[in-house]
């Protein structure tokens, strides 16, 4: 992929890497003589086969995968503790999750579906992650690309993996499969291929390799994509943003003119919308002036989101303004998951990875990170001109005055990159401080 041009809006984020390890590791088998052999009865708790033929209700399960979204997003906020800007991509996380519960059963599996789809099994879950999947890489005038990568530990696990699982990974989640025995510069193979797959945004994200590290998961989002409408000159000029910690910060700043107006009692928004009108910048303001951006998302629930999304009326003509931003984001999101309810898949004693290979136990998921990063700046704005053209000739030909709302994003907001037919986030974020 082509690094973007300085008329792109860059929205790069999504390394999720889970690393899956041996419990008590040392103390079962000699790692160099492959002690580890494959269980014959290991088998996922659901055929994995009727993945590509299963049907599910996608009204219900987009509305799932946005509550998902939110649960997620708030308990990420919670446990990270700070007023810095946050940003986390719930589809990549729920990726490199679905690719671990592909090889997961029992509670393990139980607890990962319920994660993203509670009720629905699976066969249901996974239907649904693989054709968001081929949505995100079928996307239309912008840049927008879902990449997936395992590697296998040869020292502890060779051949003992069940094949099923990496044919059905690599069918499903078109993962690249790699059997190599770990060493000092696995990390920086991993490392580069995180890097090529988000245009070389994200350039680390593993520091070292645990030496009972079995098998490493990888997820990578890239989006990259230009404003269907262009901002004029006179619409981009500095002002200052209030950042969380009170003190004020000179920033360039986005002004325009649309039709889509958000509002309940807790925030108000606008929504600009990326080429080929698939994917949209979803701005949520909180009402309470008093409180940060993390505050607000910690309090900010799935209902919330969905009466937020409901409340759009297009009466007004509406005023709104972004400051430009840059941020890196990075966590661990170990307790996060667990706090969600899929706490099983961290322990031995209730781990059940015996789809991938061994039986109950064997295999535990150690650490779960997430990386990410975002820009918007100005050098792919200009299209906005035409939207304030086009929607001012519109209020004209009315005959009447129109009737105004403002929503300036001069203090910390929240936003989300939303898909537009379901307004389900794949990526969703804070902005405290510029």
């Amino acid at each position: 992929m082509e690094i973007c041009s300085k008329k792109d809006i860059k929205f790069i984020t999504g390394v999720m890497a889970a690393s899956m390890l041996l419990g008590g590791c040392t103390a079962k088998l000699n790692t160099h003589n492959h002690e580890l052999k494959e269980d014959p009865n290991a088998k996922t708790s659901f055929d994995l086969n009727e993945v590509k033929i299963t049907d599910y209700d996608k009204d219900e399960m987009d509305k799932l995968y946005r509550e998902y979204c939110f649960n997620i997003f708030s308990q990420t906020v919670k446990d990270y503790g700070s007023d810095e800007n946050v940003m986390i991509s719930p589809a990549s996380i729920m990726m490199a999750l679905d690719m671990v519960a592909a090889g997961a059963k029992g509670e393990s599996l139980d607890q990962l579906t319920n994660l993203f789809a509670a009720g629905q099994g699976p066969l249901t879950q996974q239907a649904y992650a693989s054709a968001l999947m081929d949505r995100i890489n079928e996307a239309k005038e912008v840049e927008f690309n879902c990449a997936n990568a395992v590697w296998n530990n040869g020292l502890l696990l060779g051949d003992s993996v069940n094949m099923d699982y990496v044919e059905y990974i690599q069918d499903t989640f078109l993962a690249q499969y790699t059997v190599t025995d770990f060493n000092s510069k696995t990390p920086d193979e991993i490392n580069d291929w995180i890097d090529e797959h988000t245009d070389h945004m994200i350039k680390k994200a593993v520091d070292t390799l645990d030496p009972d590290t079995v098998m490493v998961l990888v997820n990578a989002i890239c989006f990259e994509g230009e404003w269907a409408e262009e901002y004029s000159d006179y619409a981009v000029n500095e002002s200052f943003f209030t950042n969380a910690d009170g003190s004020s910060k000179e920033a360039m700043f986005l002004h325009d003119n649309t039709s889509a107006y958000y509002e309940t009692d807790k925030a108000t928004g606008f929504i600009k919308y990326y080429k080929g009108n698939q994917y949209a910048f979803l701005a949520i303001l909180p009402t309470d002036e008093s409180i940060n951006a993390n505050e607000f998302a910690m309090n900010f629930t799935a209902e919330d989101y969905e009466e937020f999304i409901n409340s759009v009326s297009y009466d007004y003509e509406v005023i709104s303004k972004m400051p430009e931003f840059e941020s890196d984001f990075d966590i661990t999101l170990n307790n996060t998951i667990a706090e969600l309810g899929a706490d099983s898949i961290f322990s031995p004693d209730t781990a059940d990875f015996s789809g991938v290979a061994g039986k109950p136990g064997d295999i535990v998921v150690s650490k779960i990170i997430h990386k990410t990063h975002i820009e918007v700046d100005r050098e792919g704005t200009r299209a906005a001109a035409a939207t304030v053209v086009m929607e001012t000739c519109g209020c004209v030909m009315e005959e009447e005055t129109p009737e105004y709302r403002y929503v300036e994003c001069d203090r910390p907001f929240a936003y989300a990159i939303v898909d537009v037919e379901t307004m389900a986030p794949v990526f969703i974020g804070t902005v405290n401080a510029v």
